[in-house]
């Protein structure tokens, strides 16, 4: 929230968190920070479509921008937005999204998924699931991902906003489709890119998997609209797929302990210290460190700074990144994708 607080600094917009009745304290810690940001408390988890339906009929603004909560945005994304003239006759846009390890995402951009596309996938097969469009590029795609869309507010509505059908994954497939289908473009902007911690805060288990391989039924039916017989096999096929996955899930690896950590910042609070007695402090971050821990300070570089050292190709193998917020009172321990990463109380 602090990066999207920071990029909308010049920007007339503002900021809806939809909380899908969280209960590790989120709420709660959110709320005493006074920030300047509509909060829309739920007694339920509504899922993915429905809650972001329901924020985005608060919002007073032209566009929306809808966002993960585990990700962060460089400081000029909006700027950078409002004064391009490439997005002709836009229905979504897509920016380029890497891991806390520097990974790119390749869900940043997709194409449309056919059968054929998605049992290739199923089974490891090669197939053409992601657009091959440059990574770095810009470009029409099908298909965007909706862990980062922005969209004009009359449009969203227009195509009928997210399908409620689905609690999460899925969604953004169809609102994609649905946007080609009424005579939008997609666009998929490599040349920004922003960090989306995946998987980290997800808990992988049969709920997720439920879900997630539940969205491709919901798709297949809306898409395809297959017959009763079609339907009935796709149901067999996915719930076998779940069982195979779920006896097949390995265990989460214990976390490495990394030799040294360092800290980019131009000052070393005790409260650091304390926690990591060997920690070295050094204003310019050095490309040539591995197997190390290395805490960036969000009070001593931008986000912009810290996109640009994660995004480096110079990065050496196994840098466990850390983010130190701006009040010294935590940091977040990235895990790596899929992996779950941890809040670090000071």
């Amino acid at each position: 929230m602090q990066s999207v607080t920071l990029a909308l600094k010049n920007i007339d917009g503002e900021i809806i968190v939809f909380d899908n009745n969280s209960s590790d304290g989120t709420k709660d810690y959110i709320k005493s920070r006074n920030h300047k940001i509509l909060f829309i408390d739920s007694d339920q988890n509504l899922g993915f479509s429905k809650a972001n339906n329901i924020a985005a009929k608060s919002a007073k603004g032209d566009f929306l921008f809808f966002l993960n909560p585990d990700t962060i945005i460089p400081d000029n994304l909006f700027d950078l937005f409002l004064k391009n003239k490439e997005y002709k006759n836009m229905g979504i846009l897509g920016f380029r999204m890497i891991d806390a390890t520097g990974h790119f995402l390749k869900e940043s951009k997709r194409n449309s998924p056919t059968i054929s596309i998605v049992l290739k996938k199923i089974f490891g097969f090669k197939n053409n699931y992601h657009s091959d469009l440059d990574e770095l590029g810009f470009g029409k795609v099908d298909v965007l991902c909706g862990a980062n869309m922005l969209i004009e507010k009359k449009i969203f509505n227009k195509i009928n906003c997210f399908n409620e059908d689905y609690f999460m994954y899925g969604e953004d497939i169809e609102l994609s489709q649905k946007s080609l289908s009424f005579g939008y473009e997609n666009y998929y902007d490599g040349r920004i890119s922003l960090i989306h911690f995946k998987g980290e805060s997800t808990k992988n288990d049969i709920g997720y998997l439920r879900n997630f391989y539940g969205a491709m039924q919901i798709y297949y039916n809306n898409i395809f609209s297959p017959s009763k017989l079609g339907l009935l096999s796709v149901k067999i096929f996915l719930r076998c797929i779940i069982l195979v996955k779920s006896l097949s899930r390995k265990p989460e690896l214990h976390k490495k302990n990394y030799k040294k950590t360092f800290l980019i910042s131009d000052k070393l609070k005790d409260c650091l210290f304390n926690k990591y007695e060997d920690i070295i402090l050094s204003k310019k971050f050095d490309f040539s460190v591995n197997d190390c821990r290395v805490i960036l300070d969000l009070n001593y570089l931008n986000f912009n700074q810290i996109i640009e050292i994660i995004n480096s190709k110079k990065l050496s193998n196994n840098i466990n990144f850390c983010f130190l917020n701006n009040e010294y009172t935590y940091l977040i321990e990235s895990a790596g994708m899929n992996k779950k990463g941890k809040v670090v109380f000071l």
